[in-house]
């Protein structure tokens, strides 16, 4: 089991108590892809957050890869099992493309010389995503469906096991939406990946093996859409 989460709850209390998770219980099991439907305000974002040890819940019990995540550094986990995809890329724009996809290896203070196989792996993924020609850009030129190859290709760079991704196509028209939702469903599926994906696109949740509703606090299955 790639993730397990059990009956997870969080309240906030500012500036009134609102109960956003009210009892999540998700499992997500090697190479399959999951989707999070639902209206804005239900929490979708947060459920993602928490998942990946961005944020802590109120309650219940996380763990990812058979590993409780309140024994273990949460960094430690980020940086060994999770990549990470937003709707906004956050990409260093003073920073070249190749400089922005070895981020994470960098931050988990792996060794990213020239020639090692990190390096060697991130310009495998630029190419993988169409962007090799533009590895030495600066990252302040891509256009906006660019970048947000540029994230995806970041998000598999530390090699995780699970990608979470939050609206990875919020930002885009529609073309360029259908063009990431089949790059990192393909990524995630050659790369024997699982995916959570965070979504209002009813088209691109459809491309997944399971989509839930989150709805007042809760996931619902959805066997059709």
């Amino acid at each position: 089991m790639v993730l397990k989460a059990t009956q997870l709850k969080k309240t906030f209390s500012s500036p009134s108590k609102v109960a956003v998770l009210r009892g999540i219980d998700l499992e997500v099991s090697a190479k399959e892809a999951i989707a999070i439907i639902g209206k804005s305000g239900e929490g979708k974002s947060t459920l993602l957050h928490i998942l990946g040890t961005l944020e802590s819940p109120c309650s219940g019990s996380l763990e990812i890869c058979g590993v409780d995540v309140e024994k273990y550094s949460s960094s430690f986990l980020r940086n060994t099992h999770i990549g990470f995809i937003f709707q906004h890329c956050h990409l260093l724009d003073h920073e070249t493309l190749l400089s922005n996809v070895l981020m994470p290896c960098r931050i988990a203070r792996k060794n990213i010389a020239p020639h090692s196989p990190l390096y060697a792996r991130a310009l495998a993924l630029l190419e993988s995503v169409g962007l090799q020609e533009r590895a030495h850009f600066p990252a302040r030129v891509l256009s906006g469906g660019e970048r947000q190859r540029a994230a995806i290709a970041r998000a598999l760079c530390n090699d995780p096991t699970l990608i979470l991704a939050d609206e990875p196509s919020g930002d885009l028209d529609s073309a360029h939406s259908q063009e990431i939702h089949a790059l990192l469903i393909r990524l995630v599926k050659e790369g024997d990946k699982s995916l959570i994906v965070v979504t209002h696109d009813r088209e691109f949740a459809s491309l997944c093996d399971k989509t839930f509703l989150l709805k007042e606090g809760l996931l619902h299955p959805l066997v059709t859409l």
